[in-house]
């Protein structure tokens, strides 16, 4: 005796690859930042400096909606290097990571109502709307985002109640979605009657790409969601959400139910914040990863294993691997290979799509990763 969600609920792919790659030698799956790039002294630092400043109270239950301090270092000194500015009737509430943040839209927005969302779409946030939505509905993604005139067509039938779209280093595509498609999805959501959820959690390593769709949002139709996990560490597991003001409202309500997000934690990020630390790291990390997805597209090409849309920014690169990915899969986990079969990020299609990573393997890795996979394909 359980519920639906309790049913339909499986492990997601990700999860899957992560486990199977601590016990192999190339990690081609994972989606956490390279350790290498954590900083790890400065996050001690800030640990020791806001119990000395604050003591005991760095250690109290969070309050509803974030910690002011943090709140406030987001708004004055994170938000512009986003390329955002809060508008009056907006306000910020912080969330244990954008999948927390995915969790609390979903309960505050879906009640058996119909989603929208690229195809492919990143499997573990979208979870949070499928498993409390009646249907969900594909569009196709473009390598210049989400096919916008498709889903037009589909608005003109169906009536949708969300819109799901990860703009910027699309997790597994690696496409950038174009300004001009940023500013159709907000007419197209004025005009239809929708709310769009922009996921943009790596745009702070993203490099030169063009402004929110936020920006183009005149009257609350677009929560922004983001998070520090890309650009300090995941573990801290701290992000925010970015909304009209009766939305995020009632969403502080919702997080408060669970007091998932820890206050010495948000009181850490604020303090990295005010310390300048994500600026200078943003243009170091967007080179850094930008140097080994050379390394991974290359050697891809070299292998003549060229079906997929070069990567623009981020972790991920979707491969056609031209064969069953679940069968290869199987055969390079036997060669000491881990990747991601990507069939279950596909709504429609995807049985032959791979997601590589290049996150935490180093070059020499990846390069004998493709080599792994090339074999493996081969032997299928």
């Amino acid at each position: 005796m359980v519920s639906r969600i309790g049913k339909e609920i499986e492990i997601s792919p990700v999860e899957l690859g992560s486990q199977i790659a601590k016990k192999v030698k190339i990690n081609l799956a994972s989606g956490t930042p390279d350790p290498k790039k954590m900083p790890v002294r400065e996050i001690k630092e800030a640990y020791a400096e806001v119990i000395d400043e604050f003591g005991p109270k760095v250690l109290f239950y969070p309050g509803a909606g974030g910690q002011e301090e943090l709140i406030k270092e987001i708004e004055v000194n994170f938000l512009p290097l986003l390329g955002l500015s809060k508008q009056k009737n907006e306000k910020i509430v912080v969330t244990s990571g954008a999948q927390h943040a995915m969790e609390l839209l979903g309960k505050y927005f879906l009640e058996n109502d119909i989603v929208a969302v690229e195809n492919p779409t990143f499997i573990e946030t979208f979870n949070a709307l499928k498993l409390r939505s009646s249907s969900t509905v594909p569009i196709s993604l473009k390598s210049d985002g989400i096919d916008v005139d498709e889903l037009e067509m589909l608005l003109k039938i169906v009536k949708i109640n969300l819109l799901y779209v990860i703009p910027n280093c699309h997790n597994p595509a690696g496409v950038n979605m174009s300004e001009y498609k940023r500013k159709r999805l907000v007419e197209l959501a004025e005009l239809y009657d929708f709310y769009i959820i922009e996921d943009d959690p790596y745009r702070p390593i993203a490099g030169s790409v063009p402004q929110p769709i936020k920006n183009f949002d005149k009257s609350g139709r677009v929560i922004y969601v983001s998070s520090f996990s890309k650009i300090i560490a995941p573990g801290l597991r701290v992000g925010f959400i970015l909304a009209r003001e009766d939305i995020s409202n009632k969403i502080s309500l919702l997080e408060q139910l669970d007091f998932s997000t820890s206050t010495i934690n948000q009181y850490v990020v604020a303090r990295l914040i005010k310390k300048g630390l994500l600026n200078e790291k943003s243009k170091e990390l967007y080179a850094y990863y930008k140097g080994k997805m050379k390394v991974l597209i290359d050697s891809l090409k070299e292998k003549r294993m060229d079906k997929f849309n070069e990567s623009m920014c981020g972790f991920f690169l979707l491969l056609d691997l031209e064969k069953d990915s679940w069968n290869v899969f199987h055969k390079a986990v036997e060669k000491g290979l881990s990747f991601v079969p990507a069939k279950p990020f596909f709504l429609r299609g995807g049985d032959t799509m791979a997601r590589l990573s290049i996150s935490v393997a180093t070059h020499d890795e990846i390069i004998e990763g493709v080599k792994l996979l090339y074999e493996s394909v081969k032997s299928v």
